[in-house]
């Protein structure tokens, strides 16, 4: 497995080699998605200054016993409107049955709850690491341009439905031998029905791997990062995509991948919920 401390690294150079990327229908997600719906609270400043007048006349009257200070009604309003929201999420909404079965088999779900972050591993063969990385916060129907005519490998069509949204889910792929020191790292996204390859870069993290972070920093972006994928060799790129499938990176983990996201966006989401709804109360 590649050095934890680098992981930020590579997953900011993985987001730089999906400048450009491609538009998928939405339909893989659709099921899985949840409408947040915005809500309005009353002003709280305004709340807040009616009770401190209604507090201070309280103050000047002898013959009222004084009362224990009230939260302000903005503040109330919007605990309420919170805690209503909280209920709807946690009684509207249920898990898919991919999500419920769990990651393809061998492969094992690393997550921390208040982390978006979500990678998947294995083992493969006598010596390789195998780690999927994908980040839930990541929006799925944000534009992406990369391909813009016909279809590769049935991956991609141009002949959509226009009410169809675009969905991508950009992930990477490490793959790393013995201690770790050198490996592959493969940019892809998903539709949730298919893997698109977008770059393969190799890694050394013996010539890296100092104890300056800025210097190992400046040595990877300055590093060779691979060629451009689409100009390959069709033979190359058909090449890579069965090597990846060999290690378990196929369509039904792509569609493990969409549906995960999901959960996980709605599970933080719910969290973020009740935080707030508990700290405004």
């Amino acid at each position: 497995m590649f050095q934890a401390a680098r992981h930020t690294l590579r997953r900011a150079a993985t987001r730089a080699a999906f400048a450009n990327a491609p538009a998928f229908p939405r339909a893989a997600l659709a099921a899985g998605e949840c409408a947040v719906a915005s809500r309005s609270a009353p002003s709280a400043v305004a709340a807040v200054r009616a009770s401190l007048c209604v507090r201070g006349l309280h103050a000047s009257s002898p013959a009222r016993e004084e009362e224990p200070p009230s939260a302000p009604s903005g503040e109330r309003g919007l605990s309420q409107v919170l805690g209503e929201e909280l209920e709807h999420e946690r009684t509207t909404y249920v898990p898919s049955e991919v999500v419920a079965k769990g990651p393809p088999e061998p492969f094992e779900i690393i997550e921390t709850d208040g982390d978006c972050e979500i990678t998947l591993v294995r083992a493969y063969g006598d010596d390789e690491e195998i780690a999927v990385t994908f980040n839930a916060t990541e929006d799925p129907y944000e534009e992406d341009e990369y391909f813009t005519d016909g279809t590769v490998d049935g991956l991609v069509s141009n002949e959509t439905d226009e009410d169809d949204e675009d969905v991508t889910i950009h992930f990477t792929v490490s793959v790393s031998r013995g201690d770790g020191h050198e490996g592959l790292e493969f940019s892809c996204a998903t539709d949730g029905e298919t893997v698109e390859v977008r770059n393969v870069r190799y890694e050394s993290l013996g010539s890296l791997g100092s104890s300056d972070d800025e210097d190992d920093e400046d040595a990877y972006f300055s590093s060779y990062p691979g060629p451009n994928y689409d100009e390959l060799d069709e033979s190359v790129q058909e090449e890579f995509h069965k090597y990846l499938e060999a290690r378990g990176i196929d369509a039904t983990l792509a569609n493990y991948i969409a549906e995960v996201h999901v959960d996980k966006e709605q599970r933080e989401y719910t969290r973020w919920l009740e935080n707030v709804a508990n700290f405004v109360k």
